[in-house]
């Protein structure tokens, strides 16, 4: 990875939330020790499990809790349109940013303008493991960024580029428009996401509803399958 020295560069995370009470706070108390960061914006689509309640009682001052109707896209750009860092990080609140993910990002080189993270699954076998290892190796080959790999940017190159659709796969969608302008870069940290979906429904059951859903985009089919993303929201 290239990097330069750039102090002064700021990062702004935004994070959509609906009902995440169980995952949020190991990836507030992750984030809050990356002094990088100058803000982590929480946007919530309407939860009921304690999850406002949770942020509230947050004492620093990096931490803003803001209201959305629900849906990734709308709660992205929400966030979006709050932050002031240079770079923004679109981060789910069920996965872990590897440590000093800050400060990588803000010594990127001018040349990069967006990427992601490489993905890892928590409780890991082998079936999530080699899931993971084919959803690296089609980011690697497409540049394609799913909002599952954390997908970061510059913040004047989101806006310039219409940031997010407000509809299912703005991540796809939002990549498809980008690569048309910049590269992504893929860095080699991990990621680690929480299992919870894909231990749900099967490994290769849920590979399978992922499979189906990024045909379906590509052919600009119907999506189906939106039940999948429900305890994402």
């Amino acid at each position: 990875m290239k990097v330069t020295t750039t102090p002064s560069v700021s990062l702004s995370v935004v994070i959509p939330t609906l009902n995440e009470i169980s995952a949020l706070p190991a990836n507030l108390t992750r984030l809050i020790k990356d002094q990088h960061v100058c803000q982590i914006i929480i946007v919530d689509g309407g939860s009921s499990d304690g999850t406002c309640e949770y942020v509230n009682a947050q004492t620093d001052q990096r931490i803003v809790l803001l209201d959305s109707a629900p849906g990734r896209g709308r709660q992205l750009n929400t966030g979006a349109r709050y932050a002031t860092g240079d770079w923004i990080i679109f981060h789910h609140a069920d996965t872990l940013l590897p440590d000093h993910a800050g400060l990588k990002i803000t010594s990127l080189e001018d040349s990069v303008h967006w990427g992601g993270y490489q993905h890892k699954f928590s409780h890991g076998n082998w079936k999530l493991n080699f899931v993971s290892m084919l959803h690296n190796w089609r980011c690697a080959i497409t540049g394609v960024i799913y909002g599952d790999q954390s997908l970061f940017v510059r913040s004047k190159f989101f806006w310039e580029i219409g940031g997010f659709v407000e509809e299912e796969l703005e991540d796809l969608e939002f990549s498809d428009r980008a690569l048309l302008r910049q590269p992504s870069m893929l860095l080699s940290d991990k990621i680690l996401t929480d299992s919870r979906k894909f231990r749900q429904l099967g490994e290769f059951r849920a590979l399978a509803h992922v499979i189906s859903i990024l045909l379906r985009y590509e052919r600009r089919r119907s999506i189906g399958n939106t039940t999948f993303f429900d305890p994402y929201r």
